[in-house]
């Protein structure tokens, strides 16, 4: 694990093939292999920022509402 103690793709070979991301608030929701994840982003980039990448469009992101803020995680 990094310095920084994020969690990494690489981290993830081995323990999950398929990373679902998931959403309480608005019900979105994807499936992404990891294997196509590593390929794409490289092994050692952070899921946080990839979360923060492919949430970028969500409503309650962009209102900037501290109270009311996106709910998208890794229940896995």
């Amino acid at each position: 694990m990094p310095c920084d103690g994020a969690i990494i793709f690489a981290d993830l070979i081995g323990r999950l093939d398929v990373l679902y991301v998931h959403c309480p608030k608005c019900s979105r929701a994807g499936r992404y292999r990891v294997q196509h994840l590593i390929e794409q982003r490289g092994r050692k980039a952070k899921l946080i920022d990839w979360l923060d990448e492919i949430t970028a469009d969500c409503p309650r992101k962009q209102a900037h509402n501290m109270n009311d803020r996106c709910g998208a995680r890794f229940p896995d």
